[in-house]
């Protein structure tokens, strides 16, 4: 009835790690060489009497693997094995066979996924694809409830995966007519990340997004004991629960997955070895006497039996809701999750608070709330949340950053557009596919005034080119602004644009610098041709401007990569963006002289003195920033004993004897004499890493992937913060600049926003 699959540990594993290289191999005779090579496999080793040979796997069979591999570490009991998996669907001589993609089983679901993909990002039509997948979903069914046999009645989830492919406004709605789900771009990433992270306890908000609202079975009717009563004047219930119970229907609102059913979406995702460490706790046999904060989607039924006049609290039992996605965590994902990093199935009942259907923005600000006092929250995640905890806001500033950053998710998951899945999302480790960081394209558009700009003297918002009265309709002109000109973009080299940080253009500096054209360019034309750019429609506005842009466009597509590099490689991080920026200036000056953007003629005027006095200023705030961060994340894990307690003891000697020599009047505090490789030295250790990887990993551009924690740079640092830059002595290399330009870069858009104000404020131009 279906083809083969692999079921046990031994046959699943090797199929994954198959599916895993990115390449196929074989070893040939040393004859078929250069037939071999013409047909696309290089030599990988050359052996007495053979040769190993290898070949890129191609675009449509590394998508159906991707997806596969998620389903592994998923935990599916049985998935198919090889790419010519058949379904036989039709009885006696009308039967037929089916390929499937992707099959995969466990005991409540079967998945079945077709996946389709193109080399570049293309716009392609599915319409004859979805509807003959949509008329095979019955046949298909029938027949695997055949194999299964009666007893077994599974929730089919209906999968068509794409890599590269742009789908049309129509075969979205298409797709969802049939009840087929569309994964692709930030999906296909949010759950490969989470499968990693996460193992088979990832497949629950798996089930959650895609059988939302279906029955449970399993928790039909399943009651437990509760108090019902008000928090902050809304009803909530206070429960024990098992956590199998809860992790069926549960959902995480995680900012990872594209979902605009979920907005606003705001919890980080989760990490692993929080859940392996919350998983041995749960072994020693302790216990959390804290609460998990959750809210009911689906309205519970509470069956009171007794009630306290005085306090109006209710006792009873809860009926829990027996369907996917209907309560969502707010706050405690890891002590929820960790329960599956048990040796043993976990069976001591957990501890819930379950408010009553608050809205989706109640959510998040009772999460930002709770973290803005206990945890430190990535500045990243708290860009992004401005869109929706903000967004009415009656703080004028508060306002305008709102639709800075909802502009961003949107352009970010809107699909068709040239920004469609750049932007990596707080949590999620960022590829190639994904250069853009969501706190910066946010600056660059408030920066810019597209929207609007703040009165200093009043306070209140001056209008921009994209204000249309309210935020709702100044969000839809900036979207359609920013879409037609970087869709203007990548057209004018679709393979520089995908090239992502390599290529120079779709990058933090190159859209951010772009933006910033656009609002120039737009003051410009409506000075010197006298029209007001709120009165005109966004298409109109930029065939305005396009004129100006045709040069830099033209550019683009023409240059060849050493010139492109050689006019658009920028070499410090916060000054950046003036570099890219004036740089484009550059080519529109050749058809408008008069256009001058303000810091122009200052910028063409910068020295190379002044190059290297602004590098020692980045050099001494990298020092500064980095220092004062560990010492607050060493305070927030071991206390005010953090020396004590945080610091290698061989680094607590050499820093006490430093001490000893400093007379008395001039004794520091003893963290002040740390060197800055000690600092490495401390960050690295098992104990603090995890406290500081998303600030202090960073990744240099000549290091391999695969590490855990890189902390190279402190070494390359180290270096460039010896050299005396001055005319006598040794001076600053492109390699060292660009280098500064990555740390501070990183520093920037990842440490918390009270290290980057004030005192440790990155220097800019």
């Amino acid at each position: 009835m279906i083809g083969n699959l692999v079921k046990d540990f031994g046959e699943k594993r090797a199929e994954y790690a198959r599916r895993s290289k990115p390449f196929d191999e074989e070893t040939v005779e040393l004859p078929l060489r250069a037939t071999r090579e013409a047909d696309g496999w290089s030599l990988q080793r050359e052996n007495k009497n053979s040769l190993r040979m290898r070949r890129p796997k191609r675009f449509d069979e590394l998508i159906e693997n991707r997806f596969w591999n998620i389903l592994y570490r998923f935990g599916y009991a049985e998935l198919n094995k090889g790419r010519h998996f058949r379904v036989v669907v039709g009885k006696g001589d009308d039967a037929i066979e089916k390929q499937v993609d992707v099959f995969a089983k466990d005991d409540e679901t079967i998945v079945i996924a077709e996946c389709k993909a193109c080399k570049v990002p293309t716009k392609r039509s599915l319409q004859k694809d979805l509807n003959e997948f949509a008329g095979l979903m019955k046949p298909m069914a029938d027949a695997i409830r055949r194999h299964y046999g009666d007893g077994f009645k599974p929730k089919i989830i209906w999968c068509f995966v794409t890599d590269n492919i742009r789908w049309s406004e129509e075969d979205i709605k298409r797709a969802s007519d049939h009840k087929i789900n569309v994964i692709q771009g930030l999906e296909l990433i949010y759950f490969e990340e989470f499968s990693k992270k996460l193992g088979p306890a990832a497949r629950y908000q798996f089930h959650a997004e895609y059988l939302e609202n279906q029955k449970v079975p399993a928790l039909a009717g399943r009651k437990v004991p509760a108090v019902k009563t008000k928090l902050g004047g809304k009803t909530a219930y206070l429960f024990s629960a098992l956590a199998k119970d809860i992790l069926r229907i549960a959902f995480v609102n995680h900012r990872d997955l594209r979902d605009p059913s979920g907005a606003p979406s705001y919890q980080r995702i989760v990490k692993p070895s929080r859940l392996k460490q919350i998983g041995e706790f749960l072994d020693g046999k302790k216990f959390f006497p804290n609460t998990i904060l959750l809210n009911f989607h689906r309205k519970p039924l509470f069956e009171q039996t007794a009630k306290d006049d005085i306090s109006s609290v209710a006792f009873g039992n809860l009926v829990l809701p027996d369907r996917y996605k209907s309560c969502w965590i707010i706050d405690g994902q890891h002590r929820l999750y960790g329960t599956t990093y048990t040796t043993e199935d976990y069976t001591t009942p957990l501890f819930f608070i379950g408010f009553d259907s608050v809205t989706a923005s109640e959510e998040a600000n009772i999460f930002v709330e709770i973290n803005s006092k206990q945890a430190t929250v990535p500045p990243t995640l708290l860009s992004a949340l401005e869109g929706e905890v903000k967004w009415d806001s009656e703080i004028p500033k508060e306002r305008l950053s709102a639709i800075a950053s909802r502009a961003v998710d949107l352009l970010n998951t809107r699909g068709g557009g040239a920004l469609e899945a750049k932007v990596v999302s707080p949590g999620i480790t960022a590829g190639t596919s994904q250069p853009l960081n969501v706190r910066s394209i946010q600056d660059r558009i408030n920066q810019s005034g597209l929207v609007g700009t703040i009165n200093p003297r009043t306070g209140e918002i001056v209008q921009g080119p994209c204000w249309d009265g309210t935020s709702e309709a100044s969000l839809r002109r900036i979207v359609t602004l920013l879409e037609l000109h970087f869709e203007e973009v990548r057209l004018a080299n679709p393979e520089r644009w995908e090239a992502g940080k390599a290529g120079l253009l779709c990058t933090n500096f190159g859209v951010g610098s772009h933006i910033r054209l656009l609002s120039e360019l737009i003051d410009h034309a409506s000075k010197k041709l006298g029209f007001e750019p709120q009165a005109a429609e966004v298409h109109d506005l930029y065939i305005g401007i396009k004129p100006y842009i045709d040069p830099v466009l033209s550019y683009i597509g023409t240059a060849t990569d050493a010139e492109f590099e050689d006019r658009f490689k920028v070499i410090f991080g916060s000054s950046g963006f003036h570099e890219y920026f004036f740089s484009i200036v550059d080519l529109v000056v050749a058809v408008a002289p008069d256009f001058a953007p303000k810091g122009y003629s200052e910028f063409k005027r910068l020295s190379s003195a002044e190059v290297v006095d602004l590098a020692d200023r980045q050099v001494k705030w990298i020092q500064q920033v980095v220092m004062a961060y560990l010492i607050d994340r060493l305070r927030a894990i071991y206390g005010d004993d953090f020396f004590d307690l945080g610091v290698p003891k061989e680094i607590q000697k050499a820093c006490q004897a430093k001490r000893i020599d400093d007379e008395a009047g001039e004794k520091h505090s003893v963290e002040t004499y740390l060197d800055w490789i000690q600092l490495q030295k401390i960050a690295v250790q098992k104990e603090v890493r995890e406290a500081v990887k998303e600030v202090l990993s960073i990744q240099l551009q000549e290091e391999g992937g695969g590490k855990h924690f890189y902390s190279g740079w402190f070494d390359g640092f180290n270096r460039i913060r010896r050299i005396v830059a001055h005319p006598g002595g040794r001076s600053y290399k492109d390699e060292d600049l660009k280098t500064l330009s990555l740390i501070s870069e990183h520093l920037a858009n990842t440490l918390p926003g009270n290290f980057i104000l004030g005192e440790f404020e990155p220097p800019l131009i």
